[in-house]
């Protein structure tokens, strides 16, 4: 209000044209009141600015990308699970055996003695052998013991047969081969081939090779 006397809005004194604050109450003058009102306004917007274009960064940044939030990899490769033990498969290890030339699942001479690796396990220790037979992967036994009990042994090839390394199932004839179950998964063993599914869907299919 250059050029004539202003009265303070704080105090209701008159001052003088020129004067910058009130002679009374130090109050700024009505124009540089409204500047500094202006300059805290425009100090408050910029702050406010800045703490929403943080929050937007950090945000953004938060986001997983979209590799990471992709559908999990198919299962292509199941292991023979078991409740204490599982049938691991022997990673470039040569079997101890080889495989025949036949690839029928007939059971072996009435009278053969269970092998050593799946008789110990077998109860009593000892039993008939009704089948010994390979796959790439694993080398299977049906012994029978004197009470007529059937049991599926499964040993991963080139390992020593453990708890970790070896399965052991009740089992019973079908058709023209064995059936032995663990939980949901079930053990087929017929027509040259050992079928390992869970279900109604099939883990694996592999072909089947008698031995000795």
């Amino acid at each position: 209000m250059a050029g004539s006397p202003w009265t303070c809005a704080q105090c209701g004194a008159v001052n003088d044209p020129a004067a910058g604050r009130c002679g009374t109450c130090a109050s700024l003058a009505p124009g540089r009141a409204r500047a500094r009102a202006l300059w805290v306004l425009l100090a408050l917007m910029l702050v406010a600015g800045v703490a929403i274009g943080g929050v937007l960064l950090f945000t953004s940044r938060s986001k997983p990308s979209p590799d990471a939030s992709g559908p999990f990899p198919s299962y292509t490769t199941p292991a023979l699970p078991t409740t204490k033990t599982v049938v691991t498969t022997a990673q470039g290890v040569t079997p101890p055996v080889t495989p025949s030339t036949t690839t029928s699942t007939s059971a072996t001479p009435t009278g053969k003695p269970c092998p050593g690796d799946a008789a110990r396990y077998l109860p009593g220790g000892q039993g008939t052998a009704l089948l010994v037979a390979q796959t790439v992967k694993s080398l299977i036994t049906i012994c029978q013991v004197p009470d007529g009990r059937i049991f599926y042994d499964g040993q991963a090839r080139g390992q020593a047969a453990s708890d970790d390394t070896h399965i052991v199932l009740p089992a019973r004839a079908a058709g023209d081969g064995f059936v032995a179950k663990n939980g949901d998964y079930t053990y087929q063993v017929g027509a040259g081939r050992l079928v390992v599914s869970a279900g109604s869907g099939v883990l694996s299919d592999d072909e089947l090779t008698t031995v000795g």
